[in-house]
């Protein structure tokens, strides 16, 4: 009897630590004092634990959808829906896309770069890094290259370009979409430096693109800044060369129409002429 008293005390001092880090989670200090929980019933302890245990979770994924939308990602991507093999990026370096999914270059403030034709995965991979790293608490701006040259030009007509250039700087990780500088006039493009230059070193940009960036930045209105934007974006960058890879959108409509196109059976259905 005495031996069930003692695992009765030991499974109660259990339930008492994990309510305990819960509240400390919650920045709630005063809830979390071993004290107020002594001399509860085992029974009760469970499930207040677990009534909060869920309202724990339905904040923190509450919290992190807020988050998501704040970043402008529209939709949660999670690894499992990037597919690929080693045959699928035939000039990608061995091991580089696993090491991307780790978002380990994230904590230590580096780079991607992803170049490859359009179709290849390229979003894809860039929207579940992403994700991945808001889940961690990074904070986090999901653009393409075309709004940010639109919204520098707004900001400079309204006055407000020093304030916008912060908001790109500031953000642990900056995910920059089919960079190109077609759109991008001389006063754009220096602005544009300037969000590059004040996130050199210490900050997180991931960029995606459809051509070599190391071809097109040679475009750049500002000759001077080109070379030293392309050392801003390749210094110790995680690099993804993903040319060679068949289009997935177009691979995954071929596999939509081939499923419509069979019976239940899987056999592949006549079609009959008029």
């Amino acid at each position: 009897m005495l031996l069930k008293q003692d695992n009765a005390s030991e499974d109660s001092g259990a339930v008492i630590n994990n309510i305990k880090t819960l509240f400390q989670e919650m920045n709630l200090p005063r809830l979390a004092n071993r004290s107020l929980y002594m001399g509860i019933p085992f029974s009760a302890l469970e499930a207040f634990h677990l009534a909060l245990s869920t309202q724990r979770n339905e904040d923190n994924e509450k919290r992190f959808r807020n988050r998501l939308r704040y970043a402008g990602v529209i939709k949660e991507r999670t690894p499992n829906t990037f597919k690929w093999n080693d045959d699928t990026y035939p000039f990608a370096e061995h091991g580089v896309i696993e090491s991307a999914l780790t978002i380990d270059f994230v904590r230590q403030r580096k780079n991607l770069v992803m170049a490859g034709p359009p179709g290849a995965g390229k979003s894809l991979l860039a929207i579940i890094i992403a994700c991945k790293a808001i889940r961690e608490g990074f904070s986090l701006k999901y653009k393409t290259a075309h709004n940010i040259a639109t919204e520098l030009q707004e900001a400079r007509a309204g006055n407000s370009l020093t304030g916008y250039i912060k908001k790109l700087q500031s953000c642990d990780v900056l995910v920059i979409e089919d960079l190109t500088f077609s759109t991008f006039d001389l006063k754009t493009a220096q602005s544009f430096f300037s969000v590059i230059d004040g996130r050199y070193g210490s900050k997180t940009t991931i960029i995606t693109s459809n051509s070599n960036i190391k071809e097109w930045v040679q475009d750049f209105p500002d000759e001077i800044m080109s070379s030293a934007l392309l050392g801003r974006f390749y210094e110790e960058a995680l690099l993804i060369n993903m040319n060679g890879a068949e289009d997935m959108r177009l691979k995954l409509a071929k596999g939509m129409i081939e499923a419509t196109s069979k019976d239940e059976g899987g056999n592949k259905l006549e079609t009959q002429s008029s």
